[in-house]
């Protein structure tokens, strides 16, 4: 899944508009470190060459910043975890979620206080950026704050950090809204607590305006592919039967291989090479309500491209009535793993992909 191989061997990778790698980067370790064994930094091999700077960055990074309070905390599970034992992508979204929760409860609108007032929160977007791996029974902590606070809707920042090692990664920058106005306590708790988004979780590569609406009946025409095709289960759902977030992102993570393979990259003989992809950077919009037992239709492409990202778009309907429920685009790219080192894509990859770019 690509989820599976999505962005774990790439921490804190930061992408320019145009793609390139600007951020953190690493020089070989000093002397004095190299008789240690360093199994949880293997994967900073790819940047071996730029390793001062991460480790600078790391120190900066190291400690969460002082306004977020606690809003979640678990271990990462063996169920959880892809073939190479990595924390699945679907999972930063749960935790984002659930730490939402904890963090509307401290601004006394929790789910008793939702329930007793007739009031429904629910997510509107999720812009994540992955930094680190987490693996098998590593801490998680995730610390918030709001970041906007209007009438009906709240922006909401989340660190996901290492609780061990003390190292963040990822951060979620998720947008709630309410079926009824802030009750004015609440506003003026969030008003409180409200912190300036960071700089590290700004969107850098992703859309920063609304991806474009698409209508399932003419999704083929303008280039799109059925990627999946699936039945909403009980348990996919929440307490209001509305399908989960994690659930749908683990929907677009299932679909990727078919997109590669759409593209002409064999993700079978990719393998065989040692080569990966990765995803580094997401942005999910949540337009309607899915509930159990609905048939759900994954539509995805090819937005854009340059010599060495992609990016990716999947769009998700509800396959009886055609409505649009959910879309997502991600910052994809093409690695060598032997030689730990992002790849550009050849003039024949590009000639393939100018002719699959997508006609909105």
């Amino acid at each position: 899944m690509e989820g599976s191989l999505a962005f774990f061997r790439f921490a804190n990778v930061f992408l320019t508009p145009q793609g390139s790698v600007d951020g953190p980067k690493v020089i070989h370790e000093s002397r004095a470190r190299k008789g240690r064994k360093r199994k949880k930094c293997r994967f900073l091999g790819l940047f071996r060459p730029f390793e001062t700077t991460i480790h600078r960055l790391e120190r900066v990074l190291r400690a969460p910043s002082a306004e977020l309070v606690p809003t979640y905390t678990t271990a990462v599970n063996t169920w959880q975890c892809d073939e190479n034992d990595h924390l699945n992508v679907q999972y930063y979204t749960e935790f984002g979620h659930e730490a939402s929760a904890h963090l509307l409860h401290r601004l006394g609108i929790g789910p008793r206080a939702q329930r007793a007032s007739g009031t429904i929160v629910s997510a509107q977007e999720d812009h994540i950026r992955y930094l680190r791996e987490f693996r098998v029974v590593d801490a998680v902590e995730v610390r918030s704050a709001p970041v906007e606070v209007g009438a009906h809707d709240l922006a909401i920042y989340h660190e996901l950090r290492n609780a061990a090692a003390g190292t963040l990664a990822s951060t979620i920058r998720q947008r709630v809204v309410s079926s009824k106005p802030w009750p004015d306590k609440v506003r003026q708790r969030a008003e409180a607590m409200r912190v300036e988004l960071p700089t590290q979780a700004r969107p850098r590569s992703v859309s920063t305006s609304a991806m474009p609406h698409v209508r399932l009946e003419d999704a083929e025409g303008i280039g799109l592919i059925a990627a999946g095709r699936t039945v909403i289960k009980p348990d996919e759902c929440d307490e209001h039967g509305h399908f989960l977030p994690r659930h749908q992102f683990g929907r677009y993570s299932d679909a990727a291989p078919w997109l590669w393979n759409h593209f002409g990259f064999d993700r079978g003989a990719m393998q065989a090479r040692g080569e990966g992809t990765v995803v580094v950077e997401t942005l999910h919009s949540y337009r309607s309500t899915l509930k159990s037992g609905a048939l759900l239709t994954i539509m995805s492409g090819l937005a854009d491209y340059t010599d060495k990202i992609l990016k990716l778009v999947h769009y998700a309907f509800d396959t009886e009535s055609g409505t649009l429920a959910a879309c997502s685009e991600g910052i994809g790219m093409k690695f060598d793993q032997k030689a730990r080192k992002i790849m550009t894509f050849s003039g024949e990859d590009q000639a393939r992909l100018a002719a699959l770019k997508l006609r909105f």
